[in-house]
Parts: C-alpha cells; structure tokens; sequence
C-alpha cells in the first residue's frame, strides 16, 4: 500500500516537474528566449532533484523494512 502510494507520488513528481519546465520555456520564449532565462535548465534540475531523491529513498526504505519483518 505504502509503495503503490510512494510510485503515485513519484509519478505526479514528474508530471508537475514537466508542467513547470514548459510553463518556464514557453514564459522565456515570449520574453527574449535563453537570453532572458539563462539558468533554466540548472534551476530546474536543482528544484526537482531533490523531491526526487527523497522519493526514491523513501521507496528503497520500504522496500528494506519490509524484508526485515
């Protein structure tokens, strides 16, 4: 239960990640391209990065106390 939970989580992590990032292309597109948003593509890998890894450990961990029982 906890780990389709965990995968669900994971999933709408990665929908909203790639809703954001084009959101902020199509929002530097219409106001000067890479010059007005040079960074886009570090900010965005550093923003989701970390919400990604915690789920990630999350399921590992699971999958641990689970073994252990």
């Amino acid at each position: 239960m906890v780990k389709n939970y965990l995968l669900w989580l994971l999933t709408a992590i990665f929908a909203f990640q790639a809703a954001v990032f084009t959101v902020g292309i199509v929002q530097c597109g219409r106001h000067g391209g890479l010059e007005a948003c040079p960074e886009i593509g570090r900010r965005y890998e550093q923003t989701f990065s970390v919400m990604i890894a915690t789920v990630l450990s999350l399921l590992t961990g699971t999958s641990i106390t689970k073994e252990g029982e």
